[in-house]
């Protein structure tokens, strides 16, 4: 699910980036345009301004003459950002992290570290493969039916948050396990997050 989410937002942030792109050019073409009023001018202007998006759509269906490269960007761009959306998605979310070769960390090093220097931390280990040994405080399923373990640390509101994507079969509270999966953020005060994960032992 992270994965998904991931993938969505890069979507939406593509989305926004092309949109203000289209607004852009959709201004520079009301501004140059000779054969409108400088009063239409400041009409389409500010209702391009104060309403994004209706003004724009507005003004590209009024003016479809002149504005039909403004509609063939945003075709393009949507076709873009669907198009990385399911790569983000489903790219990273079939990433087989058991052929990767894993940091090696006890839950303990990776909760002090990201409790230390978040920054740091997420350049050592955020979307990286991680092997980390930890005693588990509690196995729970999530929505999707996967096994989800929680790594002790010495905080007891603080956990190592780790999400199989196979089941491992028994576990328990009080185990001593080696879990491999990739480290995909850090909740302060809360949690750092582990997803796609395996057993190693």
């Amino acid at each position: 699910m992270q994965f998904e989410f991931a993938g969505i937002v890069a979507g939406l942030i593509c989305t926004g980036i092309i949109w203000i792109i289209i607004l852009i050019l959709a201004l520079i073409q009301v501004f140059r345009r000779t054969d409108i009023e400088n009063n239409t001018k400041i009409l389409w202007l500010l209702a391009i301004l104060l309403f994004p998006f209706a003004g724009l759509l507005v003004y590209i269906l009024a003016n479809f003459q002149k504005a039909k490269n403004l509609l063939w960007i945003g075709l393009i761009g949507i076709a873009l950002s669907v198009s990385l959306t399911v790569y983000f998605v489903y790219a990273r979310e079939h990433r087989d992290v058991s052929s990767e070769k894993g940091i090696q960390v006890t839950a303990q090093q990776l909760f002090e570290a990201f409790v230390a220097d978040e920054t740091k931390a997420n350049g050592l280990y955020l979307d990286k493969a991680i092997q980390i040994t930890g005693e588990v405080m509690s196995v729970t399923t999530n929505q999707d039916g996967n096994i989800v373990v929680d790594f002790k640390t010495n905080d007891p509101f603080f956990v190592i948050n780790c999400t199989f994507k196979t089941d491992p079969g028994a576990l328990k509270a009080g185990d001593t396990i080696t879990f491999k999966g990739i480290c995909t953020g850090y909740i302060p005060d809360a949690n750092v997050v582990i997803n796609e994960g395996v057993l190693v032992k």
